[in-house]
C-alpha cells in the first residue's frame, strides 16, 4: 500500500496539489498534526480517505493526538510529536513508539523533513509543504509491502514569483 504523510500545513493549502502530483498512487494519506482540520478538508477535495492528529496549535479542535492504524501485518503510530518534546530530543518518541510495538511512527511538529530507523522502528517525518525551517519545503510516502517498509522524502517543486 502506498500511503501519502503530510503535517505542519497550518491553515495553508496551496501546496496540497503539488504533494499529491508526487504521490499519485496514494490510497490512504496520514496528517501528523497543525492542522487537523486542514487533513479533514484534503480527504473532501481529493476523496482520499484521511488518518490525522491534532499538534499544539490545534487548540480549540477536537480530534485524537495520536493514532494506531494496521496495514496488513504492519503497526504505524501517528502523533505530532509536541507531547514528546521531538524538537528537542527524539528519545521519547522513541520509548513510546517501542512501548507501543509498532514499525512505522510518523510524526511532525519539527517542521524538518527527515527518515531513520531507530530500536527497529521506521521514524518518518514529512516537513511541512509550505513552512519548512530547514531545507525545502516537503512531504512523505510510506510504502507498505510483504516485503517491508520503504520511506521516501519528496521536496516540492519552488514556487515561482
Amino acid at each position: 500500500m502506498i500511503i501519502g504523510v503530510l503535517s505542519d500545513t497550518h491553515g495553508d493549502l496551496r501546496r496540497i496539489g503539488d504533494c499529491l502530483r508526487l504521490m499519485p498512487d496514494v490510497e490512504l494519506l496520514l496528517h501528523a498534526g497543525d492542522f487537523y482540520e486542514d487533513a479533514q478538508k484534503i480527504g473532501s477535495a481529493s476523496g482520499l480517505k484521511v488518518v490525522a492528529v491534532t499538534g499544539n496549535c490545534d487548540y480549540m479542535v477536537k480530534g485524537p493526538s495520536e493514532e494506531m492504524l494496521a496495514v496488513g501485518a504492519r503497526r504505524i503510530y501517528i502523533t505530532h510529536g509536541h507531547l514528546y518534546r521531538v524538537k528537542h530530543d527524539i528519545s521519547l518518541l522513541v520509548q513510546r513508539s517501542r512501548a507501543l510495538e509498532v514499525d512505522v511512527t510518523v510524526f511532525g511538529h519539527t517542521h524538518c523533513a527527515t527518515v531513520f530507523k531507530r530500536d527497529g522502528v521506521l521514524f518518518v517525518n514529512p516537513g511541512s509543504p509550505n513552512a519548512p525551517r530547514r531545507g525545502e519545503a516537503s512531504c512523505a510516502v510510506l510504502d507498505i509491502s510483504r516485503a517491508g517498509v520503504k520511506a521516501r522524502i519528496f521536496t516540492l517543486p519552488a514556487v515561482r514569483i
